[in-house]
């Protein structure tokens, strides 16, 4: 049984727990473990049998804490305990101001495990947003070090493409087995995934204009008739509080038809949750992939070109509503729109498989040609 360390982004985010999920469920005889310390991912990662955390014990805090030791960096006994480092994730590649402590970091680990003849993949990313030439120049030297880069956007790829380990795949979670989850339930609800915009680069400014016109949203759709479910993906990063600020701008009436979800960490009630709805006003990236896998209408609201780009890709972009034409969420020909705004994925799910190409080649056979 081969043993990975995975470099994964973990606080409770429904689309980062849907790349775990689709990675454990997939390679059952294959042992990961996150290169994550706290304790508070202990009950999700309790689910699966062939995925643990890294120990961080109290003598390790101790040893840390008096400079005795180092369990936290320690990459070199990390190389040796592991065959291969996966980085996967999405939006793992944006620059911002920790970029050089990141990158050195990222730089120290990778270089273990390529002294030691050990495979480095980085899977079902997208880069940027960046500003500088610097910081496309560092990451094209850190990919030239990677065994395997699978980008999830055309865009992302072509921007490395000179590389020969760089690839394009669409996004990991397009190959999930949604069937446990198809739609059968006739209750008239929109949902709605909601962001704080004030945590992504550049969009503080349209802040009161998205709550504004989400609230409008809301009240249009209950005059219609429709109850409206506000999905929060990811606390840490202040859906939940923008939901609370939403309600209360809300009137009374339209209050009593709307349903709060918070995802805490439980996969399956959140996809059904998303499968009984009728439309999704979909904010979060992965809320237009699920909307998409699910069968369920879908009116995206780009906060990020990376969506945009996802879209373009797989060829439904026909419906978009960018930071600057939010007044279209509450236009009731678009809301109509959305509703009949669904795909068949069928070769797109097929296609994403191919995520996961090089590192089949690693697990079951053997046969990756190390850079």
């Amino acid at each position: 049984m081969k043993k990975i360390l995975v470099d994964i982004y973990l606080q409770f985010n429904l689309g980062d727990d849907l790349f775990l999920d689709v990675l454990a469920k997939k390679y059952p005889e294959c042992k990961f473990t996150v290169n994550h310390l706290g304790k508070n991912y202990d009950d999700f990662l309790s689910k699966y049998k062939n995925v643990t955390r890294r120990k961080y014990t109290l003598l390790n805090k101790i040893g840390q804490r008096l400079k005795i030791t180092d369990s936290i960096t320690n990459y070199n006994e990390l190389a040796n305990e592991f065959d291969a480092l996966l980085f996967i994730g999405g939006s793992i590649f944006r620059e911002e101001e920790y970029h050089h402590s990141l990158y050195n970091e990222r730089i120290k680990i990778v270089s273990e495990f390529k002294d030691k003849n050990k495979p480095v993949f980085v899977l079902g990313a997208n880069f940027g947003p960046y500003q500088s030439n610097e910081f496309i120049t560092d990451y094209r030297k850190f990919f030239e070090m990677c065994d395997d880069v699978c980008f999830r956007d055309k865009y992302s790829y072509q921007l490395f493409n000179k590389l020969p380990q760089v690839r394009y795949a669409p996004d990991i979670v397009f190959q999930m087995d949604t069937s446990e989850f198809t739609r059968v339930s006739t209750e008239n609800t929109i949902g709605f995934s909601i962001i704080d915009v004030r945590h992504k680069q550049g969009l503080s400014k349209m802040y009161n204009d998205y709550i504004e016109s989400t609230v409008k949203s809301i009240e249009l759709c209950s005059k219609k008739g429709y109850k409206t479910c506000l999905m929060s993906f990811c606390e840490a990063e202040g859906d939940h509080e923008v939901i609370k600020c939403i309600k209360s701008r809300l009137s009374d009436d339209t209050k009593k038809y709307v349903l709060i979800y918070e995802y805490k960490g439980n996969l399956k009630e959140a996809l059904h949750t998303i499968s009984t709805l009728r439309l999704f006003v979909a904010s979060r990236f992965h809320a237009n992939i699920l909307a998409l896998l699910l069968g369920i209408g879908v009116m995206p609201i780009i906060y990020s070109e990376k969506t945009t780009n996802m879209l373009k890709d797989i060829k439904a972009d026909k419906l978009l509503i960018n930071m600057n034409e939010l007044h279209l969420q509450y236009n009731e020909d678009m809301i109509n729109l959305g509703l009949i705004n669904k795909f068949n994925l069928g070769p797109i799910q097929v296609s994403a498989k191919s995520q996961f190409e090089k590192l089949n080649d690693f697990l079951e056979n053997n046969e990756l040609v190390m850079v």
